[in-house]
């Protein structure tokens, strides 16, 4: 029992004297003390890198977090996104939220990363434009406005980097003993993770390339952008070749590139579009094989025409014989411009149907607007539409949904917000959350399409914030 005293004795005044040396007092201004420090989106080294800071750059400290990260305020040169179509430019310079509840991704000088965000922009917010570009993200493409970080967007730093500039607060870390010492030396090179217990991580063989690669979200939508654009110049390449002569044809060919695409594409949805082009080459191929049947049986025709006005004894030419000399060969007897006008129909295939098949269909409960093609759609000379007004056609101004399927009612609010978006097979797509005083109730059971902001949270399904539902039609 003595010795048990002792023992907790001992652990209750070390626990003191460790909460005694903790930094109380912030925020607090620090320097980096290594070559080289990298700066996070996040609390962690699963979270992309946003700049990498030189010695002796001073940064603000607000908060110490688990696992040797302090979090700062965006150093000099830090940088945010905005989707240009939620901000009203008040000058080149100049701007201000036009919507409510915006997100802003924080920005990466070593690439387009657009995946993590802090902090939710209010209707009239005041914004500093720094310029404008065209990128990449989970949802396609995007214009974005790189903007200067909002206020109280963070930044992470790995603690054992920093050195206190007060000397106060450089006696307290070094009276922590899970704090790298302000006086211990630090090793040469780029300073990449937090230190434990005091000990400063080695970096030999750290090189900044695994570190400055993109992050998985990154990864995954230029994937995805580039498969949609290796679909597009397949599809182009199919189109040009329909316009050729039809001896030129090569389907097969064709057919093999969709589907090594195919077999290598990391989208369920971009498969499922892939698969709609095969009845359409099949289609081509019998069309090819009636002109080939055609080509045989007017060279037969020729042949047989010529050998009757040889043995003629007086040059009697048959009655076929002046249509068929009138003709300008054994192409033309298919319809006057066929090849024009099959390409044309390729192509319309193609634009009404980029994503999917028909109505709405929807990749992880995003809403893909397309039209519905008819089987017999390209064994004419036009491509038919569904008139259905709960249609959305392709650059159409209704299409602004973000989200699509059946809105059900949760039994466990406490797991969100009481109320989900469920795809037709019975996956739960995303929580739902109202603004604006859009009741979800005269909704449950329907199928809809969903308007507002959409966003997810790490290890979470995604959140939609709804501003308007309307009613549609969902592809099974």
């Amino acid at each position: 029992m003595r010795a048990f005293a002792v023992v907790a004795f001992l652990l209750t005044t070390l626990s003191a004297q460790y909460a005694a040396a903790q930094i109380k007092s912030f925020p607090y201004d620090a320097k980096v003390a290594v070559d080289e420090a990298f700066i996070r989106s996040g609390a962690g080294d699963a979270y992309y890198p946003t700049q990498k800071l030189p010695r002796e750059t001073v940064v603000t400290v607000h908060r110490h977090d688990p696992g040797g990260w302090y979090m700062i305020d965006p150093p000099k040169g830090s940088f945010s996104w905005i989707p240009e179509r939620f901000v009203k430019r008040i000058n080149d310079t100049e701007g201000e939220v036009a919507e409510e509840s915006v997100i802003a991704f924080v920005g990466s000088e070593f690439g387009d990363e657009a995946s993590v965000f802090q902090r939710r922009l209010k209707t009239g917010e005041k914004l500093v434009i720094l310029g404008q570009r065209e990128i990449v993200t989970g949802s396609g493409p995007q214009s974005m406005l790189q903007i200067q970080p909002p206020a109280r967007e963070r930044r992470w730093i790995p603690g054992s980097a920093l050195i206190p500039i007060d000397a106060e607060h450089r006696a307290q870390m070094n009276a922590n003993p899970y704090a790298v010492p302000g006086n211990a030396t630090r090793p040469e090179g780029v300073q990449v993770f937090p230190s434990i217990a005091g000990i400063v991580p080695s970096t030999d063989g750290v090189s900044d390339v695994p570190v400055v690669a993109p992050s998985a979200a990154l990864s995954a939508a230029q994937q995805k952008q580039s498969e949609r654009q290796q679909l597009a110049d397949i599809d182009r390449r199919f189109g040009e070749m329909l316009r050729l002569d039809s001896s030129t044809w090569n389907l097969d060919a064709i057919e093999t590139e969709y589907r090594m695409l195919q077999q290598a594409a990391t989208q369920k949805s971009l498969s499922g579009t892939i698969d709609m082009r095969y009845p359409a080459i099949e289609r081509y191929r019998r069309r090819l094989s009636k002109l080939i049947e055609l080509r045989q049986l007017t060279s037969q025709t020729e042949q047989r025409d010529a050998s009757l006005v040889a043995r003629s004894p007086h040059g009697f030419k048959t009655p076929l014989a002046p249509a068929l000399a009138s003709t300008a060969g054994p192409e033309s007897m298919a319809a006057a411009g066929q090849p024009t006008q099959l390409a044309q129909a390729f192509e319309e295939f193609v634009q009404n149907n980029q994503i999917g098949s028909s109505n709405i269909a929807m990749e992880n409960g995003e809403a893909v607007t397309q039209n519905t093609v008819s089987n017999e759609e390209l064994d004419g000379e036009q491509v038919t539409e569904n008139s259905s007004p709960n249609v959305i056609k392709p650059g159409s101004p209704q299409n602004r949904f973000i989200g699509a399927g059946i809105v059900r009612r949760v039994d466990d609010p406490s797991q969100g917000s009481g109320y989900v978006l469920m795809s037709p097979t019975g996956k739960v797509l995303a929580d739902l959350k109202t603004t604006g005083g859009v009741s979800l109730d005269s909704y449950i059971g329907q199928q809809v399409g969903v308007q507002g902001t959409r966003y997810s949270e790490q290890e979470k399904r995604d959140v939609i914030e709804v501003s308007g539902l309307e009613q549609v039609q969902l592809r099974r």
